[in-house]
């Protein structure tokens, strides 16, 4: 090959290398977030753009769960229910809540607060607070998390909709096992024993499928039979001589301490709180005579040890109560000692409590 030619050659490999070198680069493309749409706990579809980053919570349970997941980071805002436990709920401000509860919202609050979404339970108003926001963009996710006769169902929307299935499947984990572990002990127990269950205000029990079916759920974990477990029975109280006539094996008073009513606080009530409520209770009219009162078998309980875990944690206690020979060797304390610790807290003394027995 003659000198030129090589030169020549060897200039159009310069050329080339050179224009390679500094061809411009092309700009890099992102992969855009992916969609997710979820039906929610009222039946509803909601579709989001990625996964929640933004959210105001309404009910003290969902919130629990969405902490226990560990995306509690996410939540901006949750109702005055939930934020007036300052030792529990710390970092939220009770002046800067989006309503008293799941029913009682302030609309014009949320909007101010901008979320993406607001999730609550099916037992508020879920219809009026969706046609409200989301013409403004703020989706509504229904969420129950009281219901644990339908638990892990809660849980696989809400893993879903933060895109966090593991931390969801780890909640439904300790659930599953736990009341598992309850009803291969007592399943097989005949006959059951029977249950008086009493929230807040005397003679307002559980009656199945009203907003209060947690609670008959929880009896029937802890093997026990509601004796107001009819779904037909109508009213807010129900009638003081059928106690007597039935006589139940066991008598359990939840009760909300200094907490508003019919809610919960990490804090117990205060000393002789529930020695008080107790000597109310088994001086009421034919109480003394029940044998239920005799025995020692009324016990006490604050909603918020009962409700924790929907509500497994006070089927745990229940179940020690109403089995203690089945239940030998599984202790309570460590349902409720775990699930706080999912919550970042210890576990605090004082949230249960045994009336007595008067013979």
């Amino acid at each position: 090959m003659s000198r030129d030619r090589v030169v020549t050659l060897l200039a159009m490999l310069g050329l080339v290398v050179t224009t390679a070198c500094s061809a411009p680069e092309q700009p890099s493309e992102e992969t855009p977030a992916q969609s997710i749409t979820v039906v929610d706990d009222a039946g509803r579809t909601v579709e989001f753009d990625g996964p929640i980053e933004s959210a105001v919570v309404a009910n003290r349970y969902n919130s629990e769960l969405i902490r226990a997941m560990g995306d509690i980071d996410k939540v901006i805002a949750v109702d005055a229910n939930t934020a007036q436990d300052r030792v529990y709920w710390g970092q939220f401000d009770p002046d800067n809540v989006i309503g008293k509860g799941q029913s009682e919202l302030n609309v014009e609050k949320i909007i101010e607060l901008d979320p993406e979404v607001l999730i609550l339970p099916r037992n508020g108003k879920v219809d009026e607070y969706a046609a409200a926001l989301e013409p403004v963009g703020i989706k509504v996710l229904t969420v129950t998390g009281w219901d644990n006769g339908d638990f892990a169902s809660q849980l696989e929307i809400l893993g879903s909709a933060f895109d966090n299935e593991a931390g969801a499947e780890k909640v439904t984990e300790f659930f599953e096992s736990t009341k598992v572990d309850i009803a291969d002990r007592v399943g097989g127990v005949e006959p059951k024993k029977t249950v008086y269950w009493e929230y807040g205000d005397p003679y307002t029990t559980a009656i199945p499928e009203t907003s209060n079916d947690g609670w008959h759920q929880m009896i029937v974990a802890a093997g026990g039979v509601n004796m107001f477990g009819d779904p037909t029975l109508e009213g807010d109280t129900v009638d003081p001589e059928q106690i007597l006539a039935t006589a139940p094996d066991l008598i359990l008073k939840t009760t909300s301490g200094g907490a508003l009513k019919n809610t919960g606080v990490y804090t117990p009530p205060a000393d002789g709180e529930f020695a008080s409520i107790g000597q109310e209770m088994i001086a009421r009219p034919g109480w003394p005579e029940l044998t239920a009162v005799q025995e020692g078998n009324v016990h006490m309980i604050t909603g918020f040890a009962g409700g924790g875990l929907g509500k497994i944690v006070g089927a745990a206690y229940l179940a020690k109560w109403l089995y203690p020979e089945q239940m030998a060797g599984f202790d309570p304390d460590d349902v409720f000692s775990r699930w706080l610790e999912l919550q970042g807290m210890e576990l605090p003394e004082g949230h249960v409590y045994t009336v007595p027995a008067t013979r």
